[in-house]
């Protein structure tokens, strides 16, 4: 989103109200917080949703559910769910986003198989889409399934919550690890197997795949609406977008993911704070009515109207994104990251151990370590 373009149409629509918009570089931002909070100068945060109950625990965000529950219905579920704890709003979902599978026609056709059905209510599956994937590569494609990360909670774990492996943590807070579980053990088995199989392309946790698709060398790609733009540059690239795979024996489940909008506890303008959320959250279409060319839907429902209408999304082959990733959003497909305090430390335990079920490590005894590592972090909250 182009924030300079936003602050200045919300500032002309609110002149009593100047915002001071202070970035801070991804990687750096939990280190960097603390500081700027302490400084007395912030009133406002954006909040990756995974990381709501942890900002919650650390007393850095109101509970705003008496000023916009009104306005829920304004908002998609998975939105919502992601910035709520407790039946408690901590922060306005600004946007969220679903993935879904894209495929290449070419490579597909070339290899003789059928093209994934576009319905939303009727995902292909894992097993079909690795067997097709395997052809391709015969019929020529360098590669078979790409994933945009190959090691990262948000695209992988779905693969154990469809077979019934839950949010990877229960109990109280969600403290209790549950990464070594039998669907975990089950579809990451899988998982390994495109490894194992060549089928998928090694490389390191932050690597970005999407590439090798952009440029006509995979058959099918995990990734999501903001590759798309990358993806119409290769005017040759005849793609086409399908819903998430499942298992044969399990449910449709994809990702969930989006940042929201914070009042912060100690803020010393509350109310010109909750009026720049509101503008940007719930009124109208919210912040896409200021700049349409977000890089994820507006959990708005409005606001989505405007940002399916991008020069993007115009082009014939992104024609199926739109109905995909509303469908998942709205129909709990798309499941949010599990909520707690102790995400960091969580997120990292898996992250280390699907990189080496990636390289070839025995499957079982990656996730038993990750449980054991996962489980020894999140002592300290309990």
């Amino acid at each position: 989103m182009n924030v300079g373009s936003v602050i200045k149409k919300f500032e002309a629509e609110y002149p009593n109200i100047e915002i001071k918009y202070e970035p801070v570089p991804y990687a750096d931002f939990e280190t960097v917080l603390p500081s700027r909070l302490k400084s007395g100068k912030i009133d406002v945060i954006t909040v990756d949703q995974q990381l709501t109950a942890r900002y919650v625990a650390a007393d850095y965000l109101s509970d705003i559910t008496s000023v916009f529950k009104s306005e829920f219905d304004a908002l998609d579920d998975a939105s919502l769910a992601g910035s709520t704890i407790k039946g408690k709003l901590y922060n306005a979902p600004e946007q969220s986003d679903t993935s879904f599978l894209f495929y290449n026609k070419e490579l597909l056709e070339r290899a003789g198989v059928p093209l994934p059905s576009s319905a939303p209510s009727k995902p292909t599956t894992w097993e079909r889409i690795t067997s097709d994937a395997k052809k391709a590569q015969k019929a020529g494609a360098e590669h078979g399934i790409t994933w945009e990360r190959i090691a990262n909670w948000y695209y992988q774990w779905i693969l154990p919550q469809g077979l019934g492996g839950g949010y990877g943590a229960d109990g109280s807070g969600n403290l209790t690890p549950r990464l070594d579980s039998a669907a975990a053990v089950k579809a990451l088995s899988w998982y390994a197997g495109l490894y194992k199989d060549k089928v998928s392309p090694q490389g390191d946790a932050n690597s970005v795949y999407t590439s090798l698709f952009a440029s006509g060398k995979s058959a099918f790609h995990i990734g999501g609406d903001w590759d798309i733009a990358e993806l119409n540059k290769n005017k040759d690239l005849d793609y086409g977008i399908a819903p998430m795979p499942r298992f044969t024996d399990g449910e449709p489940v994809s990702n969930a993911g989006g940042v929201g909008l914070g009042l912060y506890t100690g803020s010393k303008n509350k109310n010109a704070a909750l009026t720049f959320i509101n503008a940007m959250v719930f009124k109208g279409s919210g912040a896409a009515a200021y700049n349409p060319e977000t890089s994820s839907p507006p959990a708005n429902d409005e606001g989505k109207k405007l940002y399916w209408e991008q020069k993007a999304f115009q082009d014939p082959r992104a024609a199926d994104a739109r109905r995909i990733v509303n469908h998942q959003l709205s129909h709990g497909i798309a499941k949010e990251r599990v909520s707690t305090v102790g995400w960091n430390e969580l997120s990292a335990a898996l992250s280390s151990a699907l990189l080496s079920i990636t390289n070839g490590e025995d499957v079982e005894k990656s996730l038993k370590s990750a449980q054991s590592t996962a489980d020894a972090a999140l002592e300290k909250y309990r």
